[in-house]
């Protein structure tokens, strides 16, 4: 099957609150969210969980096979890594490939983010770091509307780097908020990228950034690591 264009699709994920936090490893879910079709006049039909939809609300066992990388492999920023992953629809493969970009947090971006004039004073003279995650669609598994990896992002002094969570558009130059995969990401050789805003000083930028959901896990020497050098 020939290559499909590289894709890409913006969508707002709304969490409740809004806060400027240190970031501290969180559960990386590589599973797409719920959606329900309603017919006018009838009430929202739910999917089969065994057919349509076998992973809506399970969690199928992923394995270590085939071409997918080991527990406690280690790359370099830019190398892709096989992974296994998961949609509501099926289990396959991807390649991820992650990078990270630094640059001097501009006024006009803190000031369009959804915080408060405190907590914004705290971002001015800090710099954003930005997570970028290219997922490629490996074998042809359909994986529509996944969610981009949360990966454990980790700073060169062995901390965490700042990050925003909350309610609202967190788009700032150089990084939008998209990351839920469009519904054609479903076929072999199709593209989605993402791009997750953390912030710091320039002096301790992320130096690491691991993999750790099942089938690898937060130990060092279970997680998939990418390191700037």
């Amino acid at each position: 099957m020939p290559e499909r264009p590289r894709v890409r699709h913006a969508v707002i994920a709304v969490m409740t609150g809004v806060a400027l936090v240190g970031c501290a490893p969180p559960p990386n879910i590589g599973q797409a969210r719920s959606a329900a079709t309603t017919t006018s006049g009838e009430a929202p039909a739910r999917p089969s969980p065994t057919t349509e939809m076998p992973y809506l609300t399970t969690t199928p066992t992923l394995e270590v096979t085939g071409d997918a990388v080991k527990p406690g492999t280690k790359l370099k920023f830019g190398e892709q890594a096989i992974i296994p992953f998961y949609s509501r629809y099926a289990k396959g493969v991807v390649g991820l490939t992650v990078t990270v970009e630094s640059v001097k947090a501009p006024d006009a971006d803190i000031d369009g983010l959804p915080l408060k004039d405190e907590d914004k004073a705290k971002l001015r003279g800090k710099n954003f770091f930005f997570v970028h995650e290219k997922l490629t669609n490996v074998d042809g598994t359909n994986l529509a509307e996944v969610t981009a990896p949360i990966l454990t992002a980790k700073t060169r002094s062995g901390g965490w780097p700042g990050s925003l969570l909350g309610m609202g558009k967190t788009d700032v130059t150089g990084c939008e908020d998209q990351n839920f995969a469009p519904k054609d990401f479903s076929v072999k050789g199709a593209v989605f990228e993402s791009c997750r805003l953390h912030f710091g000083v320039a002096s301790d930028p992320i130096a690491s950034l691991a993999y750790t959901t099942q089938p690898y896990e937060s130990a060092d020497s279970r997680a998939v690591t990418w390191r700037n050098k």
